[in-house]
């Protein structure tokens, strides 16, 4: 029992630490993120809307991702 809720909690730490630290620190040196959260939030886009439900600016939205993640993949690829 003592080995279950050792790894249960492994788990969640390990859950925890790869949403509210590893997560946040790949967004910030992610240029294609960054460019990605910045249309959501000039277009007041919910992330979870674009996926889960019919929103009329879906298209419209996924031009913008792929926009950004085509600009920062160009900007690896310079670096690199």
């Amino acid at each position: 029992m003592r080995i279950k809720a050792l790894q249960l909690g492994a788990w969640i730490l390990g859950l925890w630490f790869f949403f509210a630290v590893l997560t946040p620190r790949i967004e910030a040196l992610s240029p294609s993120w960054q460019a990605y959260n910045e249309t959501q939030e000039r277009y007041g886009l919910d992330s979870g809307a674009l996926y889960y439900t019919n929103v009329p600016v879906t298209q419209e939205a996924e031009m913008h991702v792929r926009e950004a993640v085509r600009a920062g993949m160009k900007d690896w690829r310079a670096q690199h």
